[in-house]
């Protein structure tokens, strides 16, 4: 059945996803900030794709209006960095309707609960937001209008927020995306963020060689020495341990490694240095990279609030945090996803879990009334 849906983001996934969209039979809207990037595109009215699949996509629009790219579609995918949710939020707001299904793909940590309280603050109704834990493919763009699909991922995990409406969300997903799995909730895709472990922490580390080399040096390979690993099994270790708190079976970051790209190995460097398609990746040339404008603030930051919120030290990641700021001159845990942006500061661990089931405090205002009639009645019953 063929699907109306409006992409947001003509980089590297964008154009990859539009193209594999089209060619599956979907009309799609390509929507991108900068006009620059889809002159191109809009010349020759879509995009090329090779690799995994072939063929010439026609795209059914493609604008730098975003009121023009929303109009008359049932998805709404954002294929964009996390660090750019909370601006297309304010964005979209105004033109989204409730019958459409917004999708994050990723969402990075706490993309949900974001999207999902600055639209209801800009409308008054809150969406139904899904997110998904990964990019399906992996893709890039070769030139403007012409794009490379390496890979379809195996698994796509994929959680709605609220979660109780994940079953139904999914199964819409499924009709256009490949091997879609339905997350537990938010806080499972969220928390099996593996770029917030490999993205920052050796950028940080390397910083004068990516600065002196013009990032002539393989990120994962020569940027992750013995030490540096350990430092990133800590981050890691700390990551898995939030998770364990809200009763979420996180991967660790080489379990994913082995289980996602077959690596071999004990240790996160073993297990890094035997996948092979980190061969002949570079790296970063400065700090002015997504491995800290977006891992930092929509990764390590929400991974250490919701640690502070059940009680899990995160001593390691709010270093990282702290080096990232004073090295960028900004302070990532004000502005990234803390508990105070997402709304959820006052809540405890069980209220959290509550929250991103139903969707609603209100419902938890009802579960505390609850709890204290029990109270009340087993007092009675005592007597």
């Amino acid at each position: 059945m063929s699907a109306k849906l409006a992409i947001l983001g003509a980089g590297h996934g964008g154009q990859g996803l539009a193209a594999y969209l089209v060619l599956n039979g979907h009309d799609v809207s390509l929507y991108n900030r900068s006009k620059s990037r889809l002159r191109l595109i809009q010349k020759q009215n879509g995009i090329h794709v090779e690799g995994e699949v072939n063929g010439f996509a026609q795209l059914t629009r493609c604008t730098s209006s975003i009121q023009h790219a929303l109009s008359d579609v049932d998805f709404v995918f954002l294929v964009v960095p996390a660090s750019a949710h909370r601006d297309l939020a304010r964005k979209c707001a105004p033109y989204l309707t409730p019958e459409q299904l917004v999708v994050l793909i990723p969402g990075r940590t706490g993309g949900a609960l974001e999207f999902s309280i600055i639209v209801e603050g800009l409308t008054g109704w809150r969406p139904i937001i899904a997110e998904a834990q990964t990019f399906p493919l992996v893709s890039r763009v070769i030139k403007s209008g012409r794009a490379h699909v390496s890979a379809i991922k195996s698994e796509l995990p994929v959680a709605a927020f609220p979660a109780k409406h994940s079953e139904m969300v999914c199964d819409l997903i499924s009709s256009v995306l490949p091997n879609v799995r339905n997350a537990e909730d938010v806080l499972e895709t969220g928390l099996a963020n593996i770029g917030s472990v490999f993205h920052p922490a050796p950028l940080i580390l390397n910083i004068g060689r990516a600065e002196t080399t013009n990032g002539q040096y393989n990120h994962y390979l020569e940027g992750v020495s013995p030490s540096v690993a350990r430092f990133l099994e800590r981050i890691d270790a700390e990551r898995v341990a939030v998770g364990n708190a809200f009763g979420k079976n996180i991967l660790s970051a080489a379990k994913w490694l082995r289980t996602v790209y077959d690596s071999e190995g004990t240790t996160l460097y073993e297990c890094l240095h035997t996948t092979s398609c980190y061969q002949g990746l570079g790296a970063p040339s400065s700090l002015d990279h997504r491995y800290l404008f977006e891992d930092v603030p929509t990764g390590l930051v929400p991974i250490a609030a919701l640690g502070e919120l059940a009680g899990v030290p995160t001593p390691t990641i709010r270093a990282t945090i702290a080096m990232a700021s004073q090295l960028c001159g900004r302070d990532f845990w004000r502005e990234g996803r803390n508990t105070e942006n997402l709304g959820i500061a006052d809540l405890s661990p069980a209220e959290l879990l509550m929250y991103v089931w139903d969707g609603s405090l209100v419902a938890l205002e009802v579960a505390e009334e609850m709890a204290v009639v029990q109270e009340e009645w087993e007092g009675v019953d005592s007597e």
